[in-house]
């Protein structure tokens, strides 16, 4: 049997990694898509806790592709915990995200 060719890169041409979004875009992030809650998991509810179900407004900046050629989009969004707000910016696949329809008149 002959030697098994590897895989992985050989060179080949491939596509620019990243591209920049200017100005950032306003999109929708679906929260409970992006953190997953455990299945048929009881607990207690905490009006301080951090609100991870909802689907909040945020900016895209960039567009990431990682290495297995899946596209990931850099976004800045608040995280809402009682009546408190922290911004966050990460990378969220972009199967989570949607483009926030334009309400123009």
């Amino acid at each position: 049997m002959g030697e098994l060719q590897s895989i992985g890169y050989h060179g080949q041409p491939v596509q620019q990694a990243f591209r920049r979004v200017d100005p950032p875009t306003p999109v929708l992030v679906d929260l409970s898509a992006v953190f997953p809650r455990e299945p048929h998991r009881t607990g207690g509810y905490n009006p301080a806790g951090l609100q991870m179900h909802a689907v909040v407004e945020g900016r895209l900046s960039c567009w990431g592709l990682c290495e297995q050629g899946f596209w990931w989009g850099l976004v800045t969004y608040d995280i809402a915990y009682g009546p408190n707000r922290k911004s966050v910016t990460h990378w969220i696949p972009s199967w989570t995200l949607k483009r926030k329809p334009d309400h123009r008149p």
